[in-house]
């Protein structure tokens, strides 16, 4: 990010060559510097009167094409324990400049009625914003929809019969063939492609569609809130999802946190230990329903189920995983208030700090890789939504677009150091988060400096995504827990956007101003068979071509697939901004916010890697 001038941080110049003091000096005199900058704000008429603030601009750039992703960072974030009491203050007024009330004395004795041990629910008093935001906020918001119109979208669909089921199954299925990928791997790190699933789960869940019937979006409910709040892991709060939640057992009564699971010890695994030797994680799962005594469980009677906010993120350990990073994300930043001797609702602002540094990675991090600098600024300047404005979830995204991540899917990872890499197969990333593989082994924990660049490079061995394209993972075709065509990712895929008549690539390009693909660049590097295919039926496939096989050959043709291309890119990032936008407690309706948590990059700046590394998993 450009650096601003007076912010005391580092230029990018600066940080490449080294020219940084001591970490914990240097976090010192940013932190004073983000508190002088928002005292400027507030003496200019600032964060009290002024709209909503443009966003900084992303710094623009790509990666050389084929080149490693893993790129080490220059600088150890300080951790929690780095931090003097000087700092720690200096943290906690950056972060909370204008704080939450704190709980009155009869919230207060409510707040521990919650705790299990105790269980009085009746009658207590619990903090509103302690619960997840409305969930109809705003017309139509609980469900899915279209992004463009009607007579776009009739004009261009394919018609929902069996030849074109047949026809889009087929394709499917080539896409998925053993050998097709030839390409080597893009720039992206391959942490990227389950942040994006993680993201996924927290603003869509459809439970009532069928690939087999068609159906109109505007009647399909939407069971998530169509915002990033992370509902997925704070579920409906403490007080009515408490078996997520650690209460405490002295101290401040809202210093309330998450729950943790115990792995099933099977010997060293996940990231190293701080002298760069191998470890044996033990509190690396999420929580899990066990059954037996307070020492021994009783692993026949367990169901071993993840008490988490949304199944979905326990579906593979890799997203599992990072499910698990953003529960101790939260631990840490009610740490991090309570060391400080915070006196407000340390919950409620836990909630809202981690909320919102996770809403700047989604824009300024994951976007960024995903869609281009220039793409996530044009839709920051151009999209315009008001707070509550009426909403549907468009299918062009969820169905369409969105998918792009299960292009990135590798057919073998590298998890951590101690696990053979023969063993960590896409079968096995499925299959060791399934009974009766549970709770996690220690050997299957996962070292995201694998994943993400972070300042822990691990003896060159690093996961880069594959490239966005129609080629995807041979073993995506056989899911486990799949049977038939629903165990067939790409034809499901296909056959999806089928029965919701999502418009064809070429008339959604078409509708925003953008050039098509030709013929010749859909087809360009594709295998006979598939282009044969393509020009089967009259070549209605390269008329009418699926938006999510379009999204992916464009990526591929015109980005070298180490990012979308303009029609992706564009609905991918037009729609992320305008949940944010019409989200009244989104960092974007919070005037002069600037992610406050240590970081790498100095203050303003805060990625991924910042995020793994202030939640204590990127060492053990």
């Amino acid at each position: 990010m450009p650096k601003k001038t007076g912010d005391g941080g580092s230029t990018p110049d600066q940080i490449a060559s080294g020219e940084r003091k001591g970490s914990i000096s240097v976090i010192e005199e940013e932190l004073g510097a983000l508190e002088a900058n928002a005292s400027e704000r507030v003496a200019d008429g600032g964060t009290d009167v002024q709209p909503v603030q443009p966003m900084m601009l992303l710094r623009k750039g790509k990666q050389p094409a084929g080149t490693s992703a893993f790129q080490p960072l220059k600088r150890i974030p300080p951790g929690l324990a780095d931090l003097r009491p000087a700092a720690l203050n200096k943290v906690v007024k950056a972060l909370i400049p204008r704080e939450l009330p704190t709980p009155r004395e009869s919230v207060e004795r409510s707040l521990r009625a919650l705790d299990p041990r105790i269980k009085r629910f009746h009658g207590m008093l619990v903090p509103l914003y302690w619960f997840p935001p409305k969930f109809l906020k705003g017309p139509c918001a609980d469900m899915f929809g279209y992004m463009f119109s009607a007579s776009v979208r009739n004009a261009s669909k394919l018609p929902f019969d069996v030849t074109h089921q047949a026809l889009l199954t087929q394709l499917g299925n080539m896409m998925g063939d053993p050998g097709r990928e030839t390409n080597p791997d893009s720039v992206i790190p391959a942490g990227y492609t389950y942040f994006g699933q993680f993201v996924d789960h927290d603003i869509t869940l459809d439970v009532t569609s069928s690939i087999d019937t068609a159906v109109d979006a505007n009647t399909v409910p939407n069971m998530r809130r169509p915002a990033l709040d992370l509902d997925s892991v704070y579920g409906r709060g403490p007080a009515l999802d408490p078996y997520l939640y650690s209460f405490p057992s002295s101290g401040p009564p809202s210093a309330v946190k998450m729950q943790l699971g115990r792995n099933r010890n099977q010997g060293p695994g996940g990231p190293l230990n701080g002298g760069a030797g191998t470890a044996t994680p033990v509190d690396f799962d999420v929580p899990r329903v066990l059954s037996g005594t307070d020492t021994t469980v009783d692993a026949n009677a367990s169901s071993f189920t993840a008490i988490i906010g949304d199944p979905r993120n326990d579906e593979n350990v890799i997203v599992s995983q990072f499910h698990h990073a953003m529960l101790k994300f939260h631990n840490r930043v009610v740490d991090l208030l309570v060391a400080a001797a915070f006196a407000g609702d340390i919950f409620g602002e836990a909630k809202r700090i981690v909320t919102q540094h996770y809403q700047w990675l989604v824009v300024h991090d994951f976007l960024q890789v995903i869609c281009g600098a220039t793409r996530v600024n044009d839709a920051i300047t151009n999209v315009t939504a008001a707070v509550d404005s009426a909403f549907r979830m468009p299918v062009e995204f969820s169905v369409g677009a969105y998918r792009f991540g299960h292009s990135l899917i590798r057919d073998r990872y590298v998890l951590n150091t101690s696990l053979p890499s023969f063993a960590s197969t896409l079968g096995g990333i499925f299959d060791f988060i399934r009974v009766p593989l549970l709770p996690l082994f220690s050997n299957w924990a996962v070292d995201f400096n694998m994943f993400f660049n972070t300042a822990h490079p691990v003896a060159g061995s690093f996961n880069n995504a594959r490239k966005i394209d129609s080629a995807l993972a041979a073993g995506l075709e056989s899911i486990p827990g799949g049977s038939g065509i629903m165990a067939v990712l790409a034809a499901r895929n296909l056959r999806r956007g089928l029965a919701f008549g999502l418009p064809s690539g070429q008339a959604a390009a078409n509708a925003l101003g953008i050039t098509p693909l030709t013929t010749a660049q859909l087809t360009s590097g594709l295998p006979a068979n598939e282009v044969a295919l393509l020009n089967s039926n009259g070549g209605v496939l390269l008329q009418k071509t699926p938006l999510w096989y379009y999204v992916l050959r464009e990526a591929m043709v015109l980005e070298g697939g180490d990012r979308l291309g303009p029609l992706g890119g564009r609905i991918v990032a037009e729609t992320f901004v305008r949940l944010l936008k019409r989200d009244g407690a989104s960092f974007m309706n919070s005037p002069g916010w600037s992610p406050s948590l240590p970081s790498s990059g100095g203050p303003g700046t805060f990625t991924i890697a910042d995020m793994l590394e202030f939640a204590g998993v990127l060492v053990q």
